[in-house]
């Protein structure tokens, strides 16, 4: 039918800001994995290891908090973690129910090389955005993340 107006879907799928903000999420994520595959590791796990290089021996209630995520999930990522040996846990002192996460030697040494890759992959997600728009950015994002607490 030539010349007759379309009707827009029911659902708006394809530009609603939360779909747009879905996929882009799943791309970084995927993006993100492939590029720390040669580590052995993806990008949640260097969440964790992140985390730990800028305070080692956190407890694991804390990483659950700051990474977002479920606390069996989180068990799951610090157990694969700890057997692949970028981290020890060992029981707090003040609370033996407590688990603390710490740094091995070995993800030590290859944090310069892993924060270097994500670096790269930061700067290539971010390619052709200037300072202010990723500022806004940054700010927009917040709010939302607000809206979920």
């Amino acid at each position: 039918m030539r010349g007759a107006t379309r009707t827009p879907p029911p659902y708006e799928m394809d530009h609603a800001p939360a779909a747009v903000l879905g996929r882009v999420s799943r791309r970084m994520r995927h993006r993100l994995d492939a590029r720390l595959e040669p580590f052995g590791l993806t990008g949640v796990q260097w969440g964790v290891l992140a985390h730990l290089a800028n305070e080692d021996g956190r407890a694991q209630t804390a990483l659950q908090r700051l990474l977002a995520i479920e606390g069996a999930t989180l068990t799951h990522i610090v157990q694969r973690l700890e057997r692949e040996g970028w981290i020890a846990r060992t029981c707090d002192p003040a609370d033996r129910r407590r688990q603390r996460v710490w740094l091995t030697d070995k993800s030590r040494e290859g944090l310069p090389a892993i924060a270097a890759a994500v670096e790269a992959h930061r700067a290539a997600v971010q390619q052709g955005l200037s300072d202010t728009e990723l500022e806004t950015l940054r700010h927009l994002l917040g709010r939302i993340e607000e809206n979920l607490v």
